[in-house]
């Protein structure tokens, strides 16, 4: 178990250390990933079963100088719980569903320390803001996504955007698969945040491009072109009936969408 969570820990700084361009994580990279595995390990010890983690809601606490900084970047919170959630995944730990992160405040705390421990969601926005959605909250899903979205792949296959949470590499378990080599098992992930879809790199090798320049993180736009390592992807939104006309989008080889793979079977 303690080289398991080792492993997570490691892969969890190579993931910020690759966000290093994300402020204010530069400060913070060894210290939040031994943070969040520890509170890994504490969920673990209540879990049932010891490769799955029954918390999915975590705190990070920080000085009032920090959570003031830190509240200024709106999507680094939602790219720092898309990699826990990578992390676990790629080292045979699972979650319930995806984890999320919120941030408190503790007037005691001296600057640059972290302090990171396992709640409920809280509701109140006056403590704490709570920077992801559960997907099952279906009514605030479907104020968030962007309206009718869809990416077009290798100039050839469009895919429409229907979930809140879309993950995108080599993996068999993502939503889109690029059976690519230069395509990283986790890539990119999207992300619905106030109505419009938020592109995350996941720490991918080829990395992530949006009109020419590496991104960690972008919010994407009708016409942006995306280079998932080499790989062309066009980002649009539409009408429906520009989408439904579309109808069954067949799979070209070495990449198929989570559905087309279950229709298959």
């Amino acid at each position: 178990m303690k080289s398991q969570l080792d492993r997570i820990e490691a892969r969890l700084r190579v993931l910020i250390e690759g966000s290093a361009q994300l402020l204010p994580w530069h400060s913070y990279k060894h210290q939040l990933a031994n943070r969040l595995v520890t509170a890994l390990q504490n969920a673990l010890a209540e879990s049932i079963s010891e490769h799955t983690i029954s918390a999915t809601h975590f705190v990070i606490t920080l000085s009032p100088e920090d959570y003031s900084l830190w509240s200024n970047e709106p999507y680094l919170l939602e790219t720092l719980a898309s990699m826990l959630h990578e992390a676990a995944l790629e080292n045979g730990m699972t979650f319930p569903r995806p984890p999320t992160i919120e941030l408190a405040q503790d007037a005691q705390l001296p600057t640059h320390e972290i302090r990171v421990s396992i709640a409920q969601p809280q509701r109140s926005v006056d403590e704490t803001a709570v920077l992801t959605l559960p997907r099952d909250d279906a009514e605030d899903a479907r104020e968030a996504r962007a309206p009718h979205a869809f990416l077009i792949i290798n100039n050839t296959q469009t895919y429409p955007l229907r979930d809140m949470v879309i993950n995108i590499g080599r993996r068999p378990d993502n939503h889109i698969i690029i059976d690519d080599p230069r395509v990283s098992r986790n890539h990119a992930q999207l992300r619905a945040s106030r109505g419009r879809y938020v592109i995350f790199d996941l720490g991918s090798t080829g990395g992530t491009f949006v009109n020419g320049m590496r991104i960690t993180q972008h919010v994407l736009k009708p016409g942006d072109v995306i280079s998932l390592a080499g790989i062309p992807v066009i980002y649009g939104e539409d009408a429906p009936q520009s989408l439904e006309d579309t109808g069954n989008f067949p799979s070209e080889s070495g990449t198929q969408s989570t559905e087309d793979r279950q229709t298959s079977r």
